[in-house]
């Protein structure tokens, strides 16, 4: 007599369940883990912070408050990313010791503003809305001077970013169960070392001031809080071999959601400058800040981007305004200049499949010294990420 076949089991079905039953009995969690001030203007600008070791970690709060003292003789101007620069780097090293974020303060940004679909912190402005309450900018949640005052001025910054381990509060997706008791993971993030700029590129600075002499502004005072999210009381096998073991997604677990940055030189006017993706993973953004020694356009110095397979086919083919329409439409307003945001998400570009896949970059006009700062937002296979290395651009 026959005997009949197993049905097949759909991994993503229960992992689907898994993640459903997660979140219906787990607890939401966000604490305080960690907190301290720095030095400014130190020779140790890094934060390490161990992970809490409990429950299904989904990302961090990270709170930094600056007081910046100018006794220059010129002001001190924000600059186009101000205050997200506060952070020149984030790392987020796993239970395994892989590296899962490595990137800059204004790639987090423009990232969480990506997904939240409005600028990350942002309030809207009362006038803007039709309204007798007394609703908006009324609390100093992400806040920063346009200028400080020369000679004697001060302003404070303070600046919030979402550090994330998973990729949603209900996509579990590269989250870290961190109820163990023997490993340790690391939240790390730097200070920037240089947040007022005096000459040349201030594109990765907080604060530009030209024309001072004496004393520039420094930062004199520096504070951090770092919060930690995740879900508490998971739910737990009741029998069998793994009798009291969490009950824990399987794709979400082998799956990293890696944030990372990088910066490409040797850019020439009217020629295409290719910008490659990595193999092994699958993209859902890349965010872009053309900078031209230190001069961020609006658009006006880019011929065209595009979006294209092993330097043939191409999927996008966008003069700069056109991609800044798609990005206003996302997130109901403009990048700061300079910058450009590529949303994939709601098809992200998968290596393995695609291949050879590179962003080019059509500039007008092209300086000395140009260079283009990317920053990479992708899910990885834990067990194939090992092996990816960057495609030639040919």
């Amino acid at each position: 007599m026959a005997v009949a076949a197993s049905p097949a089991v759909d991994i993503n079905q229960v992992d689907a369940q898994i993640t459903n039953l997660i979140l219906t009995v787990g607890e939401d969690m966000t604490q305080p883990i960690a907190s301290g001030a720095f030095t400014p203007n130190g020779s140790n600008n890094t934060v390490n912070v161990p992970m809490r070791l409990v429950g299904l970690t989904r990302g961090f709060i990270v709170k930094i408050v600056s007081t910046y003292t100018n006794t220059g003789t010129a002001i001190a101007s924000l600059t186009g990313f101000g205050a997200a620069n506060e952070i020149s780097n984030f790392t987020l090293t796993d239970l395994d010791n892989y590296q899962r974020i490595n990137t800059s303060g204004w790639h987090m940004n423009l990232l969480n503003t990506a997904k939240e679909g409005f600028p990350f912190g942002a309030a809207l402005l009362a006038s803007a809305m039709d309204t007798p309450i007394a609703y908006g900018n009324n609390y100093s949640v992400i806040s920063a001077p346009g200028t400080i005052a020369a000679s004697t001025g001060t302003g404070t910054v303070t600046m919030y970013y979402w550090v994330p381990c998973a990729y949603g509060k209900r996509d579990l997706r590269g989250a870290l169960y961190t109820g163990v008791v023997n490993a340790t993971a690391y939240l790390a993030f730097t200070l920037n070392p240089t947040p007022v700029v005096l000459s040349g590129d201030a594109t990765l600075a907080v604060f530009s001031q030209t024309a001072a002499t004496g004393a520039n502004a420094v930062r004199t005072n520096v504070t951090w809080t770092v919060y930690q999210n995740y879900i508490d009381q998971l739910p737990r096998y009741q029998s069998g071999t793994h009798a009291g073991s969490p009950i824990l997604p399987p794709i979400a677990m082998r799956t990293q959601y890696r944030l990372v940055n990088t910066s490409l030189a040797a850019i020439t006017a009217n020629q295409d400058f290719p910008i490659p993706f990595t193999n092994f993973q699958s993209f859902l953004s890349t965010a872009i800040i053309y900078d031209q020694a230190g001069t961020l356009n609006a658009g006006t110095d880019i011929n065209a981007w595009k979006i294209a397979a092993a330097n043939t086919l191409q999927f996008q083919y966008l003069d700069p305004f056109t991609q800044s329409l798609r990005t206003r439409v996302r997130i109901m307003t403009d990048v700061p200049k300079g910058s450009y945001m590529f949303d994939f998400r709601e098809q992200p570009i998968n290596t393995n499949q695609a291949g050879n896949m590179q962003i080019l970059l059509n500039p007008s006009t092209a300086a000395a010294g140009s260079t283009v700062l990317v920053g990479w937002e992708s899910f990885a296979d834990v067990n194939t990420i090992l092996g990816a290395q960057s495609l030639p651009a040919s």
